[in-house]
Order: structure tokens, then sequence, then C-alpha cells
């Protein structure tokens, strides 16, 4: 337990201060802010790297304002992501969280790239994105750009089933006081953030934030408390100045610590060591706090150029050091982006631009000898360029966008991501689209160079012997890219002033997805004759893993690499009705088909729900008093492959999620909420852990009270 927080006497301060503010907190819009229909008039930037409107964009585009963050009740971002059509979103416990789009979900997934403010946070490690190191405080976010669909012409490989754009506020719009402060029990335990931003003479701003958030360990599925207690401490700095009328600097940095109890389920051949045979099987537990700490610092330039044109040039600096049971990671990541936008005639609008990024990492195994690593230093390199070029062919009507980005990267070489949409406006109220793209998946370290031993599996009788599972490192088969090829169309309309619609439609065929090859036996040294060649390697593993001494048993290396193809198909639909002025309700809705082989069993890692659903009805009792409901249900999940030390598919039933909020704006300063999140649980996983065998843990119902104050 950490000896300093902030989360003590700060609910208390904060309504005696606030008893006495008379300033302002109007400045912060206050819902309905913008509707959805309103948002389709605001400008985003993730779909094609430039600023357009939602219903001229020929993607599928969601934009989470940052009223509706507020008003969710969302502590964190991928709570905040279950607002967005067709992401999914699974808590594994109460600090960590497995986050994907169209399917491939785990904690792992590695088909989604996310950003804050342009700056990639997908890990170049494992893949993915380490959530729990992503504590941005919620009050800084003034919106979350969600792209549906393969964005590699945009943002190159990984962009392949959507892109998560995470836009903080300007420094401008943040001046004087904020204390963000919630007390309350399991993933409400405590947390504040106190913030403070100041205006300058010349135009630029500052402002700078710490924050220091608590969550309670959940329950293991048996009803035992969990040792997965969670605690993240940071820093963060934001600095806009504008230059005269073109030119704009942007700086951001932060730093930080985070530590969570992450026990994991080590597969032994020792009895006396089960955790829970009943539950895990011949598994140990090994408790453990991993510790997750570092900073990003980035600079941007924007300026605007004579003729309409715009030119941005990016770069950042990340340093991160990170510790699971199995294996620690301390790596540095440099990267550069530029890119120039300029009108050409009437009818073009060209963006190219280029990217630099590389990533050392220093590895180091753990005593567990769970994971292995073939190369304890590693440096990845990406390096791309492209070019795309949007034609009107009928102003205002009808236009085409095509272009191609060329990506080299370290494990995944050379490739061309190409893309073309096409969008048609009838009329202002209607706007259709369709695309087709190509994008890539590169390999991971993880992918690469780390193998792991998943499970144990114990003589079952006379004749038998015991068997040591290893799934081997993916460059013993030259793993190299996923491709994946997306068909895409859309239609967005405004029914009537009051009701919008949103709907996709896709089908992606992916080629080469990481998977089982095949699978060789070997004997240790006491197994005698058995045919099968003898590797001393697996004496030692065995023994490692609690195998008596003396002991004859077998290992099992099954080698992964480029096997798989894949089909989804699926719809995606969000609509929104506001049937009084106080009163808005929302229904978003998916349906993926998945074809990985049987029962999807040549699905290694990832697993996903069939359907998702969700009803949000936020409405206004007064100027002040707002009430907001969000039921969401979401489907079952039928393979989960790598379990807990074991392989095996273990079905989880569909869920229901329930949450509450009151709140109430007691001043122009503060405001009081109390929410109540996943009231419908049933002591009921979300989903397994895979690859990383962690301890599963089952969501809690949380109760939190929380005061927002602000005073400029």
């Amino acid at each position: 337990m950490k000896e300093f927080t902030l989360c003590g006497p700060a609910m208390a301060g904060i309504l005696l201060a606030a008893s006495c503010a008379g300033t302002s907190y109007a400045e912060e819009e206050q819902w309905p802010d913008l509707s959805l229909g309103d948002l389709m008039k605001v400008g985003v930037e993730t779909a094609s790297r430039k600023s357009q409107s939602v219903s001229n964009t020929a993607a599928a585009v969601f934009v989470i304002s940052a009223s509706d963050i507020r008003r969710s009740g969302a502590l964190s971002i991928p709570e905040a992501l279950r607002l967005a059509p067709g992401v999914e979103v699974a808590s594994m416990s109460n600090n960590t969280w497995a986050v994907s789009i169209r399917g491939f979900n785990g904690r792992m997934a590695n088909k989604l790239l996310v950003m804050v403010d342009g700056r990639s946070i997908y890990s170049s490690l494992y893949g993915g994105v380490i959530w729990e190191a992503e504590n941005i405080p919620m009050e800084e976010i003034s919106r979350i750009e969600v792209i549906r669909g393969s964005a590699g012409l945009a943002w190159g490989s990984n962009a392949v089933n959507g892109v998560v754009n995470i836009i903080t506020k300007r420094a401008q719009d943040t001046s004087g006081w904020l204390v963000d402060s919630h007390v309350g029990t399991s993933t409400g335990k405590a947390g504040t953030a106190l913030r403070y931003g100041t205006k300058m003479e010349d135009g630029s701003a500052f402002r700078v934030t710490v924050n220091d958030q608590q969550r309670d360990g959940g329950k293991e599925v048996d009803g035992k408390d969990a040792q997965n207690q969670w605690n993240d401490t940071s820093l963060d700095f934001r600095y806009d100045k504008p230059d005269g009328v073109d030119t704009r600097w942007l700086f951001t940095g932060r730093i930080y610590e985070s530590k969570s109890g992450d026990p994991w389920l080590i597969p032994t051949f020792d009895p006396a060591a089960e955790y829970n045979p009943a539950l895990y099987g011949t598994a140990r537990l090994v408790p453990y706090i991993s510790t997750k700490n570092g900073g990003d610092l980035l600079g941007r330039l924007d300026q605007t150029t004579d003729g309409g044109g715009e030119v941005r040039i990016q770069t950042y600096v990340e340093k991160f050091q990170g510790s699971v049971v199995g294996e620690s990671d301390s790596h540095t990541t440099l990267d550069i982006d530029a890119q120039h936008r300029f009108p050409l005639g009437e009818s073009h609008d060209i963006v190219w631009g280029g990217n630099y990024r590389q990533s050392r990492h220093q590895e180091t195994m753990g005593a567990t000898g769970f994971l292995t690593s073939s190369q304890p230093y590693i440096t990845v390199n990406l390096a791309s360029l492209f070019a795309q070029d949007e034609w009107t062919l009928v102003p205002h009507q009808f236009n085409v966008q095509a272009g191609v980005r060329v990506e080299r990267q370290t494990y995944g070489g050379t490739a061309p991501q190409p893309s073309i949409r096409t969008l048609w406006t009838p009329n202002e109220r209607h706007s259709l689209w369709l695309a087709w793209s190509k994008t890539v998946r590169s390999p991971s370290i993880v992918d690469r160079a780390i193998g792991a031993y998943p499970g144990a599996v114990p003589a079952t009788g006379p004749g038998t012997l015991p068997v040591l599972l290893y799934a081997a490192p993916g460059e013993l088969s030259n793993f190299g890219n996923e491709n994946v090829r997306t068909v895409e169309a859309g239609h967005r309309a405004q029914w009537t002033p009051s009701f919008y619609s949103d709907l996709t439609a896709y089908v992606s065929k992916y080629d080469g997805v990481f998977g089982i090859l095949n699978q060789t036996m070997a004997a240790n040294t006491y197994a005698g004759f058995t045919g099968l060649p003898v590797d001393p390697a697996c004496t030692a593993a065995m023994a490692n893993f609690g195998l008596a001494a003396n002991t004859p048993g077998l290992c099992l290396t099954i080698n992964r690499g480029n096997i798989l193809p894949v089909r989804t198909r699926g719809i995606e639909l969000s609509t929104e009705w506001t049937p009084v002025a106080d009163w808005r309700l929302q229904v978003n809705a998916s349906r993926m088909w998945l074809d990985g082989g049987p029962d999807n069993s040549g699905v290694v890692y990832g697993n996903s729900p069939n359907y998702q659903g969700s009803l949000r009805s936020s409405y206004n009792f007064t100027q002040d008093i707002h009430f907001d409901l969000w039921l969401r249900r979401i489907g079952g999940l039928s393979n989960t492959g790598f379990v807990s030390g074991a392989v095996g598919t273990v079905p989880i039933d569909a869920r229901n999620e329930l949450d509450l909020r009151l709140a109430d704006q007691l001043s122009a300063a503060l405001e009081l909420s109390l929410t109540l999140q996943n009231l419908l649980s049933r002591q009921q996983l979300q989903i397994y852990p895979d690859y990383m065998p962690s301890l599963p843990i089952v969501p809690q119902r949380t109760v939190y009270l929380k005061a927002l104050w602000h005073i400029r």
C-alpha cells in the first residue's frame, strides 16, 4: 500500500471549499452539449488524417464526447469505449481489460490501434495496449474518435479492425482549478485528480494535472477475495501556443507509476502445489505485484500554408519499464511523423507523408520459467510513406478517396496497404459510402521471440506419461504479416430533427492468422525407449515445473505461424432519438459472424461475442439534476483457447449489465454524482485470460460518490 495518496481528505475539502465558491463552471459545456446529429457536423480527423465532418467521412466513425464520458460514469478509458457501437470491452480483473473491434478480443488483442493525441500507445512488445498504464484523467478528454474497420492507409500496420484516438482538451479550455474526486467500493474505491491551468497574454496556455487512482481487488470464481488491487499515480502537462495566425505548437508530457496485483496460475506436476484443482487444474498460484512506470514527451507543429494547405510535424519519445510474473520489459521508443495536405485544382485534395518509429527492448525472463526468450535485446524499426487523394466528382454529392501506404517493419518486411473509398450524399439528410482496403498486422516481439509453457498434463493411468506443453516462438516458423482485406458499406440518415441512425455492414478476410502449424513430441532422459528423440531441455523444463526426480515424461511442442484463414462478417447500428428536449435515448447494436474453423477452434488467441446491444437513457429532471441509465447485453463466448494452465474451451454465458448515475449541480462550481455500476452481476466471468495465465477474476458491483469542483 502506498504511503502517500491524494484520496483521503479530498472529498471533504471539496465540499467545504465549494460552499464558498462563487466562480463559474459554465465554460465546461453541460449536456445536452452536442447531440449525435450535431456531432455529424463536427470535424473529425482520425479517419483520413484531415478534419472533415462525420457526415462527409467514408468510414464507420463514432465520436464519444466529453459529456458522454461524464454522464456514463466511466472511470477508465476501456469503460468509456463501451459507449461506441461494435467495440468489445471485457473486464479481466479490476485492473486489466480486453478491448477490441470486430473480433479477436483478449488482453493481447492486436488488431486495434490506439492513440492519445495522435501518439500511438500500441505496444510493439505484444501488439496490444497496456491499458492499466494508460490512466488518463477522464476530465482531460475532449472526445474519443472511434473508427471501426481497416485504416492502414491512414495509420499503417495494426490498424486492422479499427482505430481509437483519444483527444485531450486544449490547455486554453482548462484554465483555473479542477478537483475530480471519488470514493466508493471495488473499482470506485478512491481517486483524485487535481488540475491547474492558466492562460498567457500571448494566447498560449498551460496546464498540469496530478492524478491518483485506487481500486480494490475483485473476487475469484468461488467467491474468494482476489489480490488484484490497483494503484496508479501520474503527473502530466500540456502546453498550447499559437504563433501568429497560421502556426500552432503543442507540447505534452507525462510520468507515471502503476502497481497492480496480477497473480498467475503456473503449470505444475506437483499435486501438493496445486491451487484449486477443481477450478484450475494442474496449476499453482504465484502472487505478484506488477509494476509499470515510465513517461512520454510529445511535440507537434501545425502550420497553415498558402492556398489552404496544412503541414503537421510530430515527434514523441516514450520510456517504459514493466513486469509481470514471467517477464520484465524495458523499452524506449522514438517516433517521427510528418504530413502535408494541399488542394490540387478545384476537385483534388492531397495528403501525403511518412513515419519512422524505433523501439529498443530489453527482455528479462522471470524465475518461474513460464516464458522463454531467444533474444534479450531487440530493436524493432518501422518506416512508411503514404499518399492519398480525395477527388470530388460532383461537388457536395459524390467523391472518391484512394491511396496507398508502403511500410517496412523489422518482422513483417515491406507491405503495401491500399484503400479506395466512395461517398455519395444525395441530400443533407442522407449519406452512403462504400470502401475496400487491405491492411497488415505486423508480428510483435511476443509473436516472434517469446515462447511459453501453457500446460502440464499429469499421467492419467498405467502406461501413460506426464506431458509438458510448450508454445514455441513464431520465429521458428518465420511468422510474418497477417493480411486483411475488408469491404465495408454504410448509411447515415437524419430521418427527423430528433431521430438519427448510422448503419454499417462489413466482410473481412484474414490470411495467415497466427495459429497452430503442427506439433512435435520429445522425451525426457528418464522416459526410456519411446521411439521419440530425447531432449535434455525437456528434462530441465519438466523438473522446473515440479516433476519428481527420475520421473519419465514427454514434452509436446506446439509450433505456431501464419496458418489460419479467417472470415468475419457483421453489421453495426447506432441510433439516437430525442423524444423531448430533456430526454435523450441511444440504442447501439452489433452482430458478428466469425468463421475460424470448426467451432472456431483454430483461433488460438482471442475471443469475442457474436452480438452486443446497449440502451442509454439520459434525462434531465431539472437544469441541475440529471439521471442516466445504461443497459447492456453482451453475447456469450464459446472459445477460450489456452486457459489457466490447461488447454480447453470453457463457454461463458451471455451477460446483462446495468449502470445508473444521478448527478446534481449544487452550484456553478460543484457537481455531485452517485454512480452504481454492474448492478446485474451474477458472479460471472466476462472473459478468460489469454496467453498470460492471470488468475480469472469476477467483476463486482461498484458504488461510488463523485465530486467535481471547478473554480476559475
